[in-house]
């Protein structure tokens, strides 16, 4: 055995002659060999240069590529980029970090899935391994590296290549399968500092050149493939998305990386790694015995290491040094641990001190300053000692400083050389110095450069290879590649395709067949799907590939013979099925072609018969029928490590007798005997790579257990670098690998064998075993790989025989007679728990054939396109981007951490629930100080804090950016939280999102509005009272959430809003077309934004607190809680259900009072989560009823980037002057919907031939004045009533005076009395409202309840609809008209694609004005005059006083009906119109037509005036029940006579501006003693203090379950009226803002004697503590009366009444045994 000297030396002699090919290609910087690479994006660069760039940053065309192919053919790349930097200094060092941090790589490097630091060898030296996404769908790539860094003044180099082969190499250089170990020939990089320009000439013309950073990659990969993956043009790509990404990470993580400097004699490295989303550093090393490390020093010294490295050895004796940025924070913690105590407490010591050198020359620029940071231990008691250290250095956030252990580090400032002087070899350096005025922009011409490009490319994408007379052309081989390509885009178009287009067929043993529903009746494609529970993706693999095992699980296949190894993924076999009487057997050919993924494996076959392409194709027998088989695909989808999806797809034709209708039953059996055979009997050896040969014979026998696989060494099979190696080459001549024959099996020794016996003949060069844990993520099992020499082989087959091992031993791999080493890769126990706990999640079904890199590159450019517009935007950010936290680093709190175990709870709470603060004593502490943003101003109305939140959040939907979300949890979903000062500066802001799928968004957002519905789904979520309705869903209230033990619960005053947005456009989107957003709505479905946030509680002063917060609770604050529901397209790549919702909530919530931080942080993380609840809810319920006229919510026009919203205002457009929706509610228990609606009707026009407009369909634009533009709706058969023709032409007239528009608006709307059919239109009904009712709520039907009353003048506003009012009256004051309705299947709907589900019913409820809108006729015949019947009193009164409808739809009770149901409408039947007489009667459109045109518009304007509009401001209908008695009567009181108010009411609206703008409260402040206690101070216990005294609980009024009725007995019958206009143009009543409350509190009688009891008790017991005792002796003998010293009583009197009865006291005393 080795000692490790010759292969440590083998491994420094490789990178040595690294170097010196390093030092070749610098030479040769300005050679004609080198060849510039033109990309699209160069060339798209060309055209745009005459656009001047928005930022200096650097972009993707900024890099240069070249290309130098010798005629060795070892192609060598290399990518330049040049940054300007001025004339500041750049500082090498974070480059240097990130460049040495090997898990860094992933972010800058597209190509890179992963990468580790697997030894270090000397502080500049290391050996890394490196995971690439290169490789899919065959096989991925990986390689293991040395490296070594360089450095000076101005210049950094880093030299890596691989290592070599040996046959005493550790377990990490050993193949990894499903990986293949690629060969790296070098990667270098050279980042250079060119100083600025100081000559005479250049001074004197012009100012000097400013300096630029010059950052060099060397970059030459052999993949060892057989084909390249990728052009020239694609590799340039990814060389220069490489660069460029490398760039943005150092300017991003620069200063966020601690970097291990260097180590000395006696400290022995075990591990080094970083973890990114900490941003910590972990160092495990030894203190050893100093004369251990003699050995590696001597090897180090002749490796020809300088003197200076070897005096930092000695100096850092025992010691280990780091340098860390000044600019942030530090944390570190260091631990110790050895066999002994004594060992274990030897001393150390930790000193920091600034970098003195680079201090000076930096001092003008603080962010670039940097530290050392250095550990010393005391020497060991003796030679066989060794102590364990680990060292922790973790970012605490942006305020600078260093805590160790907790306690604060000071940084001493001495002077002192440079420790980390250079190590910079001169020759490399003059080297490199020589290229540095070279101009790589003119190295070469285009059109050189192009012809050169595509020279070369053919020589490498198509080496010569030697043929012989039977293999294939290059045209042959194409188009075999052609049709691979054709079958699989069709194979993952049909796994893609929605679930809509599959109908159900057939489902037995667990597997469901569909078949497509296609138009074609000759395209049959049935698909197979079946789950299996504890079988992994590789065992199933083997089980579906291995020929022989298809015999078991397949009763009807006879055998399967290889005729032909096509290519590395390809193989043509010959498929016989048994005969089965009276049907002939059959046989098929089949190109199989196998693509793999890491989670997903797609196996795909079809007939090949072509004889020119195939001719080991054997003839058809007479006796057997071939099958034509168009496409037989297998799907294998990990969903968890002990869960699979297999999906088969199948297009045949059987031929013969036997028609396609077997085929489904066929599948049923063979995906059950697949899942059957793979848990029973495990997966079989199977051939996961061959590579360098090709297959001759691929057998397997279950019966006996043994599997054989026969191949021969192939030519062209060999990768084009082993082909053209040679010893002419440029590269060094010991890195290049000799021939090979890799064999590449994987096998199950946890079912399948537990031990195995393998016979190689001939006896291979070397094998690797590698045995995984089955539930690894890299493929469990053992995995097998063969070595051959191919020179020594290549006459030869090789033959390779798998067996089950005879004896009971485990684990064990027999080859050839001889044990083999296997190397095992073992899981920690937690791992693995968490791994069988691990949830199921569906990859996403993307085509295995298109290469990761590039799609990596594309959303990386995307992101930096988006990423360099930002700063240009935002003027004031831009400073304090590069001060905050990077996204990773946010999630972890600054603070120090304290050693007590209480503290080490709270610290970790807080970084457990991502705290807002840096300081662990904030933790403990309140959210917000006192006064600092505790309570929303009360200068804003509450609707104008709820715009102001939906601005906030329609901008967040409209541009999304990921920048500066910080991930805090995945468990479950994602949730990210993210520091937005416009929302609060101290409370961050938390998302979550996710798609929900089957589900649409309307139907989510009447559940979330619905407090009925919350409190169902939402555990937080204990109650709501509201206090005022503005129409259209807008209200406020006083929302209670739970706390949690031991904190109270929380109220919090909020005012929400319902609205809706054009959808967010793609970015691909090329169409110019804009509109006002209304159009686009009828087609694509809307937006819903739901946002609720707080408000001032002075605005509602007026209400009782003793009524709605009984409890006193603290009040805390939303400062938002937005719900963003967007309806998907089915359309994508994503493969959602229809129809599918994204659901996003962001939530940033302050609990004030004293919850700590943590605790509010921790609160805030949970509630994104409420989406899995919400989600679990909809899937069990059915879609609420919902008022679809009069529309609910507001509509929001597209926001313009030059209109911020602090320069703007808003403006309300009522469409719909008719109606008002004052509120919705549902009781999901007694599944009851409620629904209030205000009527106020214009003056009814007759259809006469001399009016102004003889169309009876009021155009909004007519209504509204509004520029914007109108929905026509051709089909409506019915509309609203016309106004008058004052109104009319008032409207026409302010219409045409905006801008121009209205003349526009005008020509569209026609005033036409005639249809297009040109008969007269008929005049319809008044709709009162549309209410749409799935029927699978109420399966035996339901009932609708209309309550009406005509509205009292005298009233101001409408009393709220209570949950428990009875008292309302229920006679048919208008006459009212109910029809129902079934609606068509919308795909919009959960039910819509579902035919077995019940449909849903439109409720129409029409008022009968079509008969009073008769025009007058005279008959020509008698002269008799026609003409409409006088009006009625009731729709006088709806015109003059308006009128108020409570609808109910509740269950109805058992109906007769056994196949229908029964709708009633006030206990009366009404019969429901089928879907077909409902298209006869109201047509599609109307049916269909989502109302949106009728929508409350809310657009902003670019005018001066109030930040939100009236309409706004006055509320439609009040909680009258919360007010307090005065202020009720005061209510009904007449406020001044009638002639005052007539005047009032003349005078123009001059005071609505002071009585808007004033903001004057509805009355006195809330009482004194209602007042909440204020906030309790910080501390642990300082939530305790919040509690108040528990009698005041008595002295509330009203209990938190049941709140008061209100005091009026009929509500409906004083509402008031409402006159037209606006969402409520209604005043306020003066009473409410200058009454004055003088009357005290009234206690129920209860409450009194209960109080009076409790007080006489504690009066008793008190004094009893000041009266005198009684002492009374007790004896049983009269006897032992002057005696007993024992038997003495003390007694208390608690309660005594003198001279009771008869000489006796009535006593209430404790007793006292003395």
């Amino acid at each position: 055995m080795s000692d490790g000297t010759r292969l440590r030396q083998s491994w420094y002699n490789a990178l040595s002659q690294s170097e010196d090919y390093f030092r070749t290609l610098l030479k040769s910087s300005a050679s004609a060999e080198w060849k510039r690479i033109v990309t699209t994006l160069d060339s798209s660069s060309q055209r745009g240069k005459g656009k001047a760039r928005a930022s200096a940053a650097p972009e993707l065309t900024d890099v240069i590529v070249h290309r130098r192919a010798p005629k060795s053919g070892d192609v060598v790349y290399r990518a330049v980029l040049d940054v300007s930097t001025g004339d500041e200094p750049a500082l090498l060092d974070p480059w240097k970090s990130v460049l040495i941090t090997p898990e860094l790589r992933k972010e800058w490097d597209p190509a890179v899935e992963g990468a580790q630091l697997l030894e270090m060898l000397d502080p500049t030296t290391r050996v890394s391994k490196t995971n690439f996404t290169i490789g899919w769908p065959a096989n991925p790539r990986d390689a293991v590296t040395i490296s070594r860094t360089f450095n000076d003044a101005t210049t950094l180099m880093d030299i890596s290549t691989s290592l070599p082969r040996s046959l005493d190499e550790p377990a990490y250089l050993r193949p990894s399968p499903p990986y293949v170990r690629s060969n790296v020939k070098l990667f270098a990089w050279c980042i250079q500092h060119l100083q600025p320009s100081t000559q005479p000439a250049a001074t004197a013309e012009s100012a000097p050149a400013p300096g630029r950073l010059r950052i060099t990659c060397f970059w030459q990969h052999d993949f060892k493939a057989m084909w390249n993956f990728g052009s020239a043009s694609a590799l340039s790509q990814q060389l220069a998305a490489m660069v460029l990404g490398l760039y943005k990470t150092v300017q991003n993580r620069g200063t966020h990386v601690p970097l291990l400097l260097g180590y000395g004699n006696g400290v022995s490295l075990e591990r080094v790694r970083f973890d990114i989303d900490r941003e910590a550093l972990t160092v495990d090393y030894s203190i050893v015995p100093e004369e251990e490390d003699h050995g590696a020093h001597s090897i180090d010294n002749a490796q020809g290491l300088d003197l200076h490295s070897l005096k930092e050895h000695r100096r850092l004796l025992r010691s280990i040094e780091c340098t860390l940025p000044a600019s942030q924070g530090w944390d570190v913690q260091l631990t110790t641990k050895a066999s002994s105590e004594k060992v274990e407490r030897l001393p150390w010591n930790a000193q920091a001190i600034w970098d003195g050198p680079r201090k000076a020359a930096i001092s003008q620029s603080p962010e670039n300053e940097k530290f050392l940071f250095r550990v010393k231990h005391g020497s060991l008691p003796d030679d066989h000692s060794v102590l364990k250290v680990r060292v922790v250095i973790e970012i605490s956030g942006p305020s600078p400083g260093l805590r160790l252990n907790g306690v604060p580090k000071s940084i001493d400032e001495i002077e002192e050389r440079d420790p980390s002087s250079y190590f910079m070899s001169q020759q490399i350096l003059q080297d490199a110095t020589s290229t540095a005025d070279l101009s790589f922009h003119t190295a070469s011409t285009s059109s050189t450069a192009a012809g050169s490009v595509s020279s070369s490319s053919r020589t490498t994408t198509r080496p010569p290879l030697n043929r012989t007379p039977t293999e294939r052309t290059a045209g042959a081989e194409k188009a075999i590649l052609s049709q691979v390509r054709r079958k699989y885009i069709y194979f993952s178009s049909l796994l893609q395709e929605p679930e809509a287009k599959w109908k159900r067929t057939t489902e037995g043993r667990g597997v469901e067949v569909t078949q497509l529903d296609s138009i074609d009746p000759t395209l049959v494609v049935y698909r197979a799907e079946a789950t299996f529970v504890g079988v992994g993706l590789w065992d199933l693999f083997g089980a579906i590939v291995t020929p022989g095992a298809r015999v078991y699980w397949d009763k009807q296949h006879e055998d399967a013979l290889l005729l032909e190894d096509v290519n590395e993924l390809s193989e043509l076999w010959h498929v016989k099925t048994k005969p089965a009487w009276p049907v002939n057997g059959r046989d098929s050919v089949l190109l199989r072609t196998v693509y793999k993924a890491p989670t997903t494996i797609h196996v795909f076959a079809f007939s090949a018969d072509n004889l020119h392409l195939f001719p080991n194709v054997p003839p058809v027998d007479p006796n057997v029928i071939r099958t034509q088989v168009d496409l037989q695909g297998w799907s294998i989808e990990a969903l968890s490590p002990t869960t699979t999806l297999v999906t088969l797809l199948e297009q045949s034709d059987p031929k013969g007798w036997s028609n396609k209708g077997s085929i489904p039953q066929q599948m049923i059996t063979a995906l059950t005997g697949v899942g059957e055979f793979a848990i029973k009997c495990g997966g079989p050896p199977a051939v996961t790579r061959l590579a360098g040969a090709k297959a001759n014979e691929i057998r397997y026998d279950h019966e006996r257990g043994n599997f054989r696989i026969e191949y021969e060494v192939s030519e062209s099979r060999r990768t084009s670098s082993e082909s053209n190696s040679g010893p002419n080459g440029n590269a060094p001549s010991t890195n290049v690998p000799l021939p090979v024959v890799e064999c590449e099996i994987r096998c199950d020794m946890d079912t399948w064998a537990s031990s195995l016996d393998i016979v190689v003949d001939p006896p291979p060069q070397s094998i690797s075993c590698l045995r995984r844990h089955r539930l690894s993520t890299n493929g469990g099992g053992l995995w097998l790989t063969i070595f051959h020499d191919a020179v020594f082989a290549s006459e030869e087959r090789i033959l390779v025989i798998i067996r089950k091992g005879p004896g009971k031993d485990k684990g064990v791999v027999m080859l050839n007679g001889a044990k083999a080493n296997v190397d095992i890769e073992e899981l920690p126990e937690s791992e693995v728990k968490s791994l069988q706990k691990q949830k199921r999640v569906k990859p996403a079904r993307i085509p295995l054939d298109q290469p990761p890199v590039m799609g990596v590159i594309r959303r990386r450019r995307a992101e930096w396109e988006g990423h360099v517009d930002v700063p240009s935007s935002q003027n004031g950010d831009s400073g304090d981007e590069n001060q905050a936290p990077s996204p990773s680093s946010a999630s972890f709190t600054s603070g120090p951490k304290f050693s007590s175990p209480l503290a080490r709870f709270f610290t970790l709470a807080v970084e457990q629930a991502t705290t807002t603060t840096q300081q662990a004593v904030a933790a403990m502490s309140p959210a917000t100080l006192p006064g600092a943003q505790s309570m929303p101003s009360s200068s804003k109305s509450p609707m104008e804090h709820a715009l102001e939140a939906l601005s906030h959040v329609r901008s967040y939907y409209s541009t999304p950016s990921a920048d500066g979300w910080t991930l805090v949890s995945e468990k479950g979903f994602p949730v990210y939280r993210k520091l937005i000062p416009e929302i609060s500066t101290s409370i961050p802001v938390h998302k979550g999102e996710k798609v929900i799928e089957g589900v649409s968004a309307e139907e989510m957002a009447a559940v979330i509005t619905s407090y009925g519905c919350r409190k169902q789904w939402d555990d937080r979520f204990d109650s709501a009272a509201v206090f005022e309705e503005y129409g259209a869903r807008c209200h406020t209230a006083f929302l209670v959430t739970k706390g949690g033990f031991p904190f109270r619960d929380r109220g919090f005053y909020v005012a929400s809003v319902l609205a809706r947005s054009r959808p967010r456009a793609p970015i691909s989107a090329l169409s110019p077309r804009r509109n006002s957003g209304i159009e686009t709505e009828q087609e694509t479905p809307a937006t819903v934004l739901c946002v609720t946030t707080s408000f001032s509680a002075d605005s509602v002063a007026s209400f009782s607190p003793a009524k709605y917060n009984p409890y006193n609770l603290p009040i805390g604050r939303f400062f938002i809680d937005a719900w963003i529901l967007e309806t998907l397209d089915p359309y994508t790549e994503e493969n959602y259900a229809i129809p599918s919702t994204m659901c996003t909530r962001l939530v940033a919530a302050d609990y004030a009072g004293s919850i700590p931080t943590a605790v509010n942080s921790m609160i805030n993380g949970m509630l994104p989560r409420s989406i899995l609840a919400l989600e679990t809810y909809m899937k069990g319920i059915s879609p609420l009823p919902f008022t679809r006229m009069p529309r609910a919510g507001l509509f929001i026009t597209d926001e313009k980037d030059d209109e911020p919203f602090k320069e703007s205002s808003w403006a309300v457009m009522r469409r719909d002057r008719n109606r008002t929706l004052i509120s919705a509610e549902y009781t999901p228990n007694e599944l009851v919907h409620r629904s209030m609606i205000t009527v106020l009707l214009s003056p009814l026009v007759s259809s006469s031939a001399g009016s102004i407009s003889e169309d009876n369909t009021p155009r909004p634009s007519r209504i509204s004045g509004s520029p914007l533009p109108e929905i026509k709706h051709s089909s409506h058969k019915s509309e609203d009533l016309t106004q008058s023709s004052a109104t009319l032409r008032a409207s026409t007239v302010a219409a045409s005076s905006q801008d121009g528009l209205g003349s526009r608006e005008t020509l569209r709307a026609s005033n036409s009395a005639f249809n297009l059919r040109g008969t007269v239109k008929a005049p319809s009904d008044f709709i009162l409202t549309e209410i749409v009712v799935d029927s699978k709520t109420y399966p035996e039907g339901y009932h609708v309840r209309l309550k009406s009353s005509i509205r009292d003048p005298k009233k101001k506003y409408v009393p709220r609809l209570l949950d428990n009012e009875v008292s309302l009256s229920q006679d048919e004051v208008v006459p009212v008209k109910t029809t129902v309705h079934v609606l068509p299947p919308s795909p919009l709907h959960s039910a819509g694609l579902n035919a077995e589900r019940p449909p849903q019913h439109l409720v129409r409820l029409t008022i009968p004005t079509a008969q009073y809108q008769v025009s007058t006729i005279q008959d020509p015949l008698t002269g008799e005059t026609r003409s409409a019947p006088p009006q009625p009193q009731w729709l006088l009164d709806l015109e003059e006083k308006g009128a108020v409808w409570i609808v109910e739809i509740r269950p109805a009770g058992a109906s007769g009906k056994r196949d229908g149901m029964t709708v009633l409408v006030n206990d009366a039947n009404v019969s429901i119109a089928s879907e077909k007489e409902s298209l006869t009667s109201l047509g599609r459109d109307e049916l269909q037509n989502t109302r949106i045109s009728k929508t409350i518009m809310l657009v902003r304007s670019p005018e001066a005036g109030d930040q939100i509009p009236e309409e706004l401001r006055q509320p439609v209908a009040v909680s009258e029940h919360l007010y307090e008695a005065a202020i009720l009567e005061s209510l009904n009181t007449p406020e001044q006579s009638d002639g005052q108010t007539g005047e009032v009411s003349s005078m123009p609206e001059a005071n609505q501006d002071t009585a808007g703008s004033a903001n004057i409260p509805h009355g006195n402040p809330a009482p004194e003693g209602d007042t909440p206690l204020p906030a309790a101070g910080g501390g642990l216990l300082g939530f305790l203090n919040s509690y108040p005294n528990p009698l005041a609980r008595f002295t509330s009024s009203a209990s938190r379950a049941s709140l008061p009725e209100s005091p009026s007995s009929n509500l409906l019958s004083e509402l008031p009226k409402c006159p037209p206009g606006g969402l409520a143009e209604v005043e306020r009543p003066l009473a409410l803002a200058t009454l004055t409350s003088t009357a005290g509190r009234v206690y129920p009688l209860s409450t009194v004697l209960a109080v009076a009891l409790i007080a006489f008790l504690l009066g008793s017991f008190l004094r009893s503590l000041l009266s005198p005792a009684d002492f009374i002796y007790v004896v049983t003998d009269m006897k032992d009366v002057d005696e007993s010293t024992v038997g003495w009583r003390e007694i208390r009197r608690l309660l005594e009444i003198k001279y009771l009865i008869g000489g006796w006291d009535f006593q209430i005393a404790v007793v006292r045994r003395h």
